[in-house]
């Protein structure tokens, strides 16, 4: 690729993550190739790239559209988080180091700091995507599995903007999850596979949309 592409690429991808364009939203090449400053050349093949990576999607003869995720493609995205990075962690419990522990902690003591600050719900929301993602991307190369850390990479980064149309989970959710990294870390630094596996998973469905797990515990019958 290109340092054209390349500038496109990250150009494109950034304003979908922070929901400069929205879910279902048309982008047009013309129009991206003008805003970064590059080729139509140069934006297609990083709109190529993009669509690959699930943030996009190409319909016939209308054009490219940012992606649009039902809900059960959100489920089943973190049901399949749960289940790689689990093993990630479980390999990270073996495999990492004391600087990652100490990266952890420290992205952790972000999010904590970031609830005590009188920020918008925009700039909170985005800067918790910003410390939420770089945690779990500190677990993935803590497990020193390449291949474990480029296949759930692209699921972690799909765009949370799309989560908040299926219910933010707001602060006091946030609060609890940052817990659950806490919970982590102490099984990391245990070195126990076991725990450090469990506390991953659970942590990652139950960070799904607060209405996906009000649908999933509706049918449970009280006897």
């Amino acid at each position: 690729m290109t340092r054209a592409s390349s500038l496109a690429y990250d150009t494109v991808r950034q304003l979908i993550l922070e929901g400069t364009f929205l879910p279902g939203e048309r982008l047009v090449e013309e129009d991206l190739a003008q805003r970064v400053g590059v080729s139509r050349t140069s934006i297609r093949d990083s709109l190529r790239r993009l669509a690959g990576e699930g943030l996009l999607h190409t319909e016939a003869n209308r054009g490219t559209f940012v992606a649009e995720l039902s809900s059960a493609e959100i489920d089943e995205i973190f049901q399949l988080r749960a289940s790689l990075e689990g093993h990630a962690t479980a390999l990270a419990a073996i495999n990492s180091r004391p600087e990652h522990w100490e990266q952890l902690s420290q992205t952790a003591d972000e999010i904590d700091a970031l609830l005590d600050q009188d920020l918008s719900a925009k700039d909170f929301f985005l800067r918790f995507q910003a410390s939420n993602s770089r945690f779990h991307e500190i677990l993935l190369l803590a497990s020193g599995s390449k291949r474990l850390h480029a296949l759930a990479k692209s699921l972690i980064e799909l765009p949370l903007v799309t989560m908040k149309q299926h219910n933010w989970p707001g602060e006091v959710r946030v609060r609890r999850s940052n817990e659950q990294h806490r919970e982590i870390i102490l099984a990391l630094r245990a070195r126990d596979p076991l725990l450090a596996r469990l506390h991953t998973q659970s942590h990652i469905i139950s960070a799904r949309p607060k209405a996906m797990i009000e649908a999933a515990m509706a049918p449970v019958a009280l006897l």
